[in-house]
Protein backbone atom coordinates (compact mmCIF):
# COMPACT_ATOMS: atom_id res chain seq x y z
CA UNK A 1 0.00 0.00 0.00
CA UNK A 2 1.56 3.49 -0.92
CA UNK A 3 0.52 6.37 0.82
CA UNK A 4 0.85 9.87 -0.06
CA UNK A 5 0.34 12.22 3.04
CA UNK A 6 -0.37 16.12 2.00
CA UNK A 7 0.48 17.95 5.64
CA UNK A 8 -0.76 21.59 6.27
CA UNK A 9 1.36 23.00 9.24
CA UNK A 10 2.53 26.21 10.42
CA UNK A 11 3.20 25.94 14.19
CA UNK A 12 5.01 23.22 16.72
CA UNK A 13 7.79 22.55 14.33
CA UNK A 14 9.19 19.33 16.43
CA UNK A 15 5.54 17.82 16.66
CA UNK A 16 5.27 17.77 12.38
CA UNK A 17 8.42 16.36 12.70
CA UNK A 18 7.44 13.61 15.18
CA UNK A 19 4.59 13.21 12.75
CA UNK A 20 6.59 12.61 9.66
CA UNK A 21 8.61 9.75 11.34
CA UNK A 22 6.00 8.24 13.08
CA UNK A 23 3.82 7.75 9.80
CA UNK A 24 7.28 7.15 7.17
CA UNK A 25 7.68 3.93 5.64
CA UNK A 26 9.63 2.80 2.39
CA UNK A 27 6.31 3.16 0.61
CA UNK A 28 4.89 6.65 1.80
CA UNK A 29 5.53 10.23 0.55
CA UNK A 30 5.13 13.42 2.12
CA UNK A 31 3.89 16.80 1.18
CA UNK A 32 4.07 19.22 3.23
CA UNK A 33 2.74 23.08 3.32
CA UNK A 34 4.28 25.66 5.54
CA UNK A 35 2.41 28.87 5.80
CA UNK A 36 4.06 31.47 4.55
CA UNK A 37 3.54 33.71 7.82
CA UNK A 38 5.73 30.82 9.69
CA UNK A 39 8.72 32.45 10.57
CA UNK A 40 12.32 31.01 9.10
CA UNK A 41 13.17 29.75 11.95
CA UNK A 42 10.05 27.86 12.80
CA UNK A 43 10.29 26.81 8.98
CA UNK A 44 13.93 25.38 9.28
CA UNK A 45 13.19 23.81 12.27
CA UNK A 46 10.98 21.75 10.17
CA UNK A 47 13.30 21.47 6.98
CA UNK A 48 16.30 20.59 8.63
CA UNK A 49 15.33 17.23 10.67
CA UNK A 50 13.44 15.51 7.50
CA UNK A 51 16.03 16.79 5.17
CA UNK A 52 17.36 13.23 4.60
CA UNK A 53 14.47 11.53 4.30
CA UNK A 54 13.96 10.17 1.00
CA UNK A 55 10.15 10.91 -0.24
CA UNK A 56 9.38 13.96 2.26
CA UNK A 57 9.53 17.52 0.19
CA UNK A 58 7.86 21.05 1.24
CA UNK A 59 5.43 22.79 -1.10
CA UNK A 60 6.07 26.41 -2.35
CA UNK A 61 4.73 28.85 0.33
CA UNK A 62 1.70 31.02 0.49
CA UNK A 63 -0.16 32.59 3.51
CA UNK A 64 -2.79 30.67 4.43
CA UNK A 65 -5.17 32.45 6.74
CA UNK A 66 -8.25 30.14 9.05
CA UNK A 67 -11.00 30.34 7.08
CA UNK A 68 -9.98 31.84 4.11
CA UNK A 69 -8.73 29.73 0.76
CA UNK A 70 -5.53 29.15 1.40
CA UNK A 71 -6.15 25.61 2.80
CA UNK A 72 -7.88 24.49 -0.10
CA UNK A 73 -4.90 26.20 -2.56
CA UNK A 74 -1.93 24.23 -0.19
CA UNK A 75 -4.65 21.21 -0.82
CA UNK A 76 -4.42 21.75 -4.30
CA UNK A 77 -0.72 22.57 -4.39
CA UNK A 78 -0.11 19.13 -2.56
CA UNK A 79 -2.53 17.18 -5.14
CA UNK A 80 -0.54 18.94 -8.14
CA UNK A 81 2.80 18.14 -7.06
CA UNK A 82 2.21 14.52 -6.54
CA UNK A 83 0.56 14.17 -9.88
CA UNK A 84 3.72 16.11 -11.33
CA UNK A 85 6.48 14.35 -9.57
CA UNK A 86 4.62 11.11 -10.96
CA UNK A 87 4.43 9.67 -6.99
CA UNK A 88 3.06 6.45 -6.62
CA UNK A 89 0.30 6.09 -4.23
CA UNK A 90 -2.79 4.23 -3.79
CA UNK A 91 -4.35 6.91 -1.50
CA UNK A 92 -3.71 10.53 -0.91
CA UNK A 93 -4.25 11.38 2.95
CA UNK A 94 -4.85 15.20 4.09
CA UNK A 95 -3.47 16.35 7.54
CA UNK A 96 -2.24 18.76 9.88
CA UNK A 97 0.95 19.12 12.32
CA UNK A 98 -1.61 18.94 14.95
CA UNK A 99 -2.72 15.54 14.15
CA UNK A 100 -1.07 12.35 14.91
CA UNK A 101 -1.81 8.56 13.98
CA UNK A 102 -3.66 5.93 16.55
CA UNK A 103 -3.35 3.25 14.88
CA UNK A 104 0.29 1.22 13.61
CA UNK A 105 1.33 1.96 9.99
CA UNK A 106 0.91 -1.80 9.43
CA UNK A 107 -2.87 -1.53 10.54
CA UNK A 108 -3.38 1.90 8.84
CA UNK A 109 -1.98 -0.13 5.64
CA UNK A 110 -4.00 -3.21 6.11
CA UNK A 111 -7.28 -1.17 6.33
CA UNK A 112 -7.12 0.82 3.24
CA UNK A 113 -5.93 -2.47 1.63
CA UNK A 114 -9.38 -3.90 2.85
CA UNK A 115 -11.34 -0.90 1.78
CA UNK A 116 -12.50 -1.74 -2.11
CA UNK A 117 -10.78 1.40 -3.11
CA UNK A 118 -13.63 3.25 -1.40
CA UNK A 119 -12.75 6.95 -0.27
CA UNK A 120 -12.94 8.82 3.18
CA UNK A 121 -14.23 12.00 4.14
CA UNK A 122 -17.27 13.54 6.13
CA UNK A 123 -20.20 15.20 4.13
CA UNK A 124 -23.70 16.46 4.54
CA UNK A 125 -25.73 17.90 2.28
CA UNK A 126 -26.58 21.79 2.92
CA UNK A 127 -28.39 23.12 4.30
CA UNK A 128 -27.89 21.32 7.58
CA UNK A 129 -28.94 22.16 10.96
CA UNK A 130 -25.35 21.44 12.31
CA UNK A 131 -24.44 25.01 10.51
CA UNK A 132 -27.65 26.89 11.59
CA UNK A 133 -26.42 30.17 12.45
CA UNK A 134 -25.32 30.72 8.85
CA UNK A 135 -28.01 29.63 7.15
CA UNK A 136 -27.63 25.61 6.89
CA UNK A 137 -24.42 26.82 5.53
CA UNK A 138 -26.08 28.30 2.62
CA UNK A 139 -24.65 31.84 3.37
CA UNK A 140 -21.19 30.47 2.93
CA UNK A 141 -22.03 30.42 -0.92
CA UNK A 142 -24.24 32.68 -1.37
CA UNK A 143 -22.41 35.63 -0.02
CA UNK A 144 -19.23 37.02 -0.95
CA UNK A 145 -16.68 36.35 1.65
CA UNK A 146 -13.60 39.03 1.88
CA UNK A 147 -10.38 38.21 4.19
CA UNK A 148 -9.94 41.20 6.48
CA UNK A 149 -8.83 42.57 10.13
CA UNK A 150 -7.32 38.48 10.89
CA UNK A 151 -10.67 36.47 9.88
CA UNK A 152 -13.45 36.06 6.59
CA UNK A 153 -16.15 38.47 6.74
CA UNK A 154 -19.49 38.07 5.11
CA UNK A 155 -20.40 41.16 2.55
CA UNK A 156 -23.87 41.89 3.19
CA UNK A 157 -24.29 44.85 0.78
CA UNK A 158 -23.62 43.43 -2.84
CA UNK A 159 -24.64 46.38 -5.12
CA UNK A 160 -21.33 46.35 -5.65
CA UNK A 161 -20.60 42.96 -6.56
CA UNK A 162 -21.54 40.64 -9.33
CA UNK A 163 -23.31 37.74 -8.62
CA UNK A 164 -21.50 34.96 -6.01
CA UNK A 165 -23.10 31.84 -8.12
CA UNK A 166 -21.49 28.57 -7.98
CA UNK A 167 -20.74 27.17 -11.71
CA UNK A 168 -22.54 24.59 -12.80
CA UNK A 169 -25.60 22.61 -11.83
CA UNK A 170 -24.18 21.43 -8.10
CA UNK A 171 -25.72 20.40 -5.07
CA UNK A 172 -23.35 21.52 -2.19
CA UNK A 173 -21.86 19.34 0.44
CA UNK A 174 -19.88 20.40 3.58
CA UNK A 175 -17.97 18.74 6.09
CA UNK A 176 -14.73 18.36 8.04
CA UNK A 177 -12.13 19.25 5.83
CA UNK A 178 -9.61 16.65 6.01
CA UNK A 179 -9.95 13.24 3.88
CA UNK A 180 -8.19 9.96 2.62
CA UNK A 181 -8.77 9.58 -1.05
CA UNK A 182 -8.17 6.75 -3.80
CA UNK A 183 -5.59 7.83 -6.39
CA UNK A 184 -8.25 7.98 -8.96
CA UNK A 185 -10.41 10.70 -6.99
CA UNK A 186 -7.28 12.73 -6.80
CA UNK A 187 -6.53 12.59 -10.07
CA UNK A 188 -10.22 13.26 -11.07
CA UNK A 189 -10.18 16.29 -8.95
CA UNK A 190 -7.17 17.68 -10.18
CA UNK A 191 -8.61 17.05 -14.27
CA UNK A 192 -11.70 18.58 -13.28
CA UNK A 193 -10.33 21.88 -11.95
CA UNK A 194 -8.05 22.18 -14.89
CA UNK A 195 -11.05 22.04 -17.18
CA UNK A 196 -13.55 24.27 -14.76
CA UNK A 197 -11.50 26.99 -13.45
CA UNK A 198 -14.03 28.95 -12.39
CA UNK A 199 -15.41 26.74 -9.57
CA UNK A 200 -11.74 27.41 -7.84
CA UNK A 201 -12.64 30.91 -8.61
CA UNK A 202 -15.69 30.82 -6.81
CA UNK A 203 -14.45 29.20 -3.78
CA UNK A 204 -12.13 32.14 -3.43
CA UNK A 205 -14.51 34.44 -2.48
CA UNK A 206 -17.29 31.53 -0.65
CA UNK A 207 -16.76 31.03 3.87
CA UNK A 208 -14.64 28.19 5.29
CA UNK A 209 -14.10 26.97 1.65
CA UNK A 210 -12.20 23.86 3.07
CA UNK A 211 -15.52 22.55 4.55
CA UNK A 212 -17.35 22.81 1.08
CA UNK A 213 -14.67 22.42 -1.64
CA UNK A 214 -13.70 19.02 -2.07
CA UNK A 215 -17.41 17.24 -0.79
CA UNK A 216 -19.16 19.45 -3.03
CA UNK A 217 -16.88 18.09 -6.21
CA UNK A 218 -16.79 14.10 -4.92
CA UNK A 219 -20.98 14.25 -3.91
CA UNK A 220 -21.53 15.60 -7.80
CA UNK A 221 -19.20 13.21 -9.14
CA UNK A 222 -19.28 9.29 -10.26
CA UNK A 223 -17.40 8.88 -7.53
CA UNK A 224 -20.42 9.51 -5.01
CA UNK A 225 -21.16 5.62 -4.70
CA UNK A 226 -17.33 5.19 -3.43
CA UNK A 227 -17.60 7.90 -0.97
CA UNK A 228 -17.76 6.82 2.83
CA UNK A 229 -18.78 9.06 5.60
CA UNK A 230 -16.02 9.27 7.63
CA UNK A 231 -12.55 11.23 7.70
CA UNK A 232 -11.41 8.47 9.86
CA UNK A 233 -9.87 11.04 12.36
CA UNK A 234 -11.11 11.48 16.42
CA UNK A 235 -12.08 14.63 17.17
CA UNK A 236 -13.78 15.85 20.41
CA UNK A 237 -16.43 18.39 19.69
CA UNK A 238 -17.64 18.12 23.09
CA UNK A 239 -16.94 21.90 24.19
CA UNK A 240 -19.21 22.65 21.29
CA UNK A 241 -16.55 25.35 20.82
CA UNK A 242 -15.87 26.78 16.90
CA UNK A 243 -12.29 24.74 17.36
CA UNK A 244 -11.55 20.68 18.41
CA UNK A 245 -10.70 19.96 22.19
CA UNK A 246 -7.01 19.61 22.49
CA UNK A 247 -6.32 15.76 23.35
CA UNK A 248 -4.62 15.39 26.99
CA UNK A 249 -3.59 12.58 28.82
CA UNK A 250 -7.03 11.92 30.20
CA UNK A 251 -8.51 10.59 26.48
CA UNK A 252 -6.51 7.97 26.06
CA UNK A 253 -8.89 5.66 26.81
CA UNK A 254 -11.07 6.59 24.14
CA UNK A 255 -8.18 7.18 21.67
CA UNK A 256 -7.03 3.63 21.82
CA UNK A 257 -10.23 2.23 21.81
CA UNK A 258 -11.61 4.37 18.76
CA UNK A 259 -11.89 2.60 15.21
CA UNK A 260 -10.16 5.63 13.93
CA UNK A 261 -6.68 5.82 12.12
CA UNK A 262 -5.95 9.24 13.08
CA UNK A 263 -6.74 12.39 15.56
CA UNK A 264 -6.98 15.41 15.83
CA UNK A 265 -6.00 17.88 17.76
CA UNK A 266 -2.54 17.20 19.93
CA UNK A 267 -0.43 20.09 21.01
CA UNK A 268 2.92 18.63 22.85
CA UNK A 269 3.33 22.25 24.92
CA UNK A 270 0.37 21.40 25.91
CA UNK A 271 0.61 17.59 27.05
CA UNK A 272 3.70 15.86 25.41
CA UNK A 273 2.62 12.69 27.42
CA UNK A 274 -0.08 11.73 25.29
CA UNK A 275 2.17 11.23 22.73
CA UNK A 276 4.57 9.47 24.42
CA UNK A 277 1.62 7.01 25.38
CA UNK A 278 -0.05 6.04 22.11
CA UNK A 279 3.75 5.83 20.89
CA UNK A 280 4.41 2.96 23.08
CA UNK A 281 1.71 0.85 21.96
CA UNK A 282 1.33 1.77 18.36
Amino acid sequence: MKIAYIILAHKLPEQLVRLVKKLYTDTSSFLIHVDKKTDNETYQKMVDPLCDYKNVGFLKRHVNNWGAFGHVKATLDGIREALALKLEFDYAILLTRQDYPIKSNTYIHQFLEDSGQRSYLEYFSLPNEIWANENGGMDRINFWYLYFLGRPHKILSRSYLPSHKLPGDFKVFGGRSNWCLTRDCIVYIDKYLRRNDRVVKFFKHAGLPDEIFFQTILLNSHFKSQLVNDNLKYVDWSDLLAHPAILLTRDYEKLIDSTSLFARKFDETVDANILEMIDRVI
